[in-house]
């Protein structure tokens, strides 16, 4: 596949500076060009992620791609249009899901792929803390893994508890995660990485890193 992400920067930069109806009335064929290119590199990689992770191969793109307009209705950013594209290969769903898959973002400057649970409700808040608790052995594993260490260092989380939540040990060899809101894993790329030729070739072994920690986070969801 021709990688036309060039083109799809260029257009999300002219929406940066032009986030108005009728800046994106008057480019409206560059818009769809860049969101037909998303499209189809998240055909390629539904198909090639179903290859180790059988859960995404009923997925369609379009059950993936967000849309690229804003709900403005309670918010005081009146701006219409995202600044992004993003897709979530997802079971479930794509981007409707739940569970933890393979969200690819594009935008100009601020390109990454990521993984795992984004604002759980307490009920599955509770899940992925008890699991961490449970199976921290298992969990270390899957970080002591050369490649999702190389791709992605550690989990993460934006905002965290100051103290353990209630029903945990502070001697929890997971008490540092257990105290996370969220959970995320994250590989972020610059604008000549996502351009390259190569880009699918490089970001499929990274969700390939990613499914243990997928895995994990999805059973705990569902299991326990």
């Amino acid at each position: 596949m021709e990688n036309r992400n060039a083109e799809v920067l260029d257009f999300l930069r002219g929406l940066r500076d032009n986030n108005d109806r009728a800046w994106f009335q008057a480019n409206k064929p560059r818009y769809e060009a860049a969101r037909r290119h998303v499209l189809e590199q998240t055909e390629w990689l539904i198909t090639h992620i179903s290859a180790f992770d059988d859960t995404v191969k009923y997925l369609t793109p379009e059950d993936c791609l967000f849309r690229i307009y804003r709900d403005v209705r309670f918010s005081p950013d009146k701006r219409p249009y995202k600044t992004h594209f993003g897709t979530y290969v997802c079971a479930q769903g794509g981007r409707k899901s739940v569970l933890s898959g393979y969200y690819l973002h594009f935008e100009p400057q601020n390109s990454f792929l990521s993984g795992g649970i984004y604002c759980p409700d307490k009920d599955m808040l509770r899940r992925v803390r008890t699991a961490l608790d449970i199976d921290f052995d298992v969990f270390r594993d899957i970080e002591a893994a050369a490649d999702y260490k190389r791709f992605f260092g550690r989990m993460f989380s934006p905002d965290a508890l100051k103290k353990m939540p209630q029903g945990f040990s502070p001697d929890s060899p997971a008490a540092e995660y257990i105290r996370f809101k969220m959970f995320f894993v994250e590989h972020r790329f610059t604008d000549d990485e996502v351009c390259a030729p190569d880009f699918l070739d490089n970001v499929l072994p990274m969700c390939r890193a990613m499914k243990p920690f997928n895995d994990f986070m999805n059973a705990a969801i569902l299991d326990f």
